[in-house]
């Protein structure tokens, strides 16, 4: 099941912890922390998982405190895998709480560039400059994988896998970078040390996704017993160019053990 918990921060229904500078709101969550944990229950019942939009800092503490307390309530009979996505803003408090609690972090690296002129206007400047902070949620142990979160249709540009990884390690588009002429920047987004690796991107957009869908004993990975759906390159990723990275593309693809071109 996928639930929108809140809004976007630009037009201010993203669910904030401080309120928004300008208009001085805080928007508003789809559940209550009680609600989710009902339906955590409904959806273990059910045999579902929940995915969750979760851009403001509110909106993912009340899915980490509803999954708290189905946790606390059903133990290791809670089966529901549960995933906050997006996770643009996140309180200092909640960074460490997907790897206690087990919830699933799935950030959007694409997005992940830019500067912070304009969400200055609605977030103030510090806050601003503390966006994406998938490192240090990396870090703390949790489980994170990547996604493109796009669905415009005939145009795969932000769709590119490529772009979310070289984003993701340098935090900025640079006229290198396979994207938009508008999205290009040259500064680095802060915070600079939420950069990642190309290891962590690698790892976020294969066996963690697969993990976050329960997919893991098939797919994700290049192990036997598994479904053989991999990539060749005529180059090695590990030690590719950060900038210019979302212009690789495979030049053979295999699904269950057959190459497709």
């Amino acid at each position: 099941m996928k639930i929108f918990m809140d809004g976007t921060q630009k037009i201010h229904t993203a669910a904030m912890v401080t309120p928004y500078v300008d208009v001085h709101t805080t928007g508003s969550t789809a559940f209550s922390a009680e609600g989710i944990c009902e339906l955590l229950k409904n959806l273990n019942e059910a045999g579902l998982d929940l995915h969750l939009h979760t851009v403001g800092e509110r909106a993912s503490r009340t899915v980490l405190d509803g999954f708290e307390m189905a946790k606390k309530e059903m133990g290791d009979s809670l089966k529901v895998r549960v995933t906050c996505a997006h996770l643009e803003i996140e309180d200092d408090a909640d960074l460490d709480r997907f790897a206690k609690l087990g919830v699933i972090a799935n950030f959007t690296p694409h997005v992940h560039a830019g500067d912070t002129q304009e969400s200055a206007t609605w977030l103030g400047e510090e806050r601003s400059k503390k966006q994406f902070r998938c490192k240090t949620v990396w870090d703390s142990g949790a489980l994170v994988s990547w996604s493109s979160d796009n669905i415009t249709f005939e145009d795969f540009t932000t769709w590119n896998p490529y772009l979310g990884m070289e984003i993701g390690m340098t935090r900025k588009a640079t006229d290198k970078t396979r994207t938009y002429e508008w999205a290009r920047c040259d500064t680095v987004f802060p915070p600079v040390d939420e950069r990642m690796s190309i290891e962590e991107m690698l790892l976020g957009f294969t066996i963690n996704g697969a993990k976050q869908l329960g997919i893991e004993d098939k797919k994700g990975s290049i192990t036997a017993g598994k479904d053989a759906d991999f990539l060749v390159f005529d180059k090695d990723l590990l030690t590719a160019e950060q900038e210019g990275f979302s212009y690789n593309k495979p030049t053979d693809v295999y699904f269950a053990g057959k190459k497709m071109n």
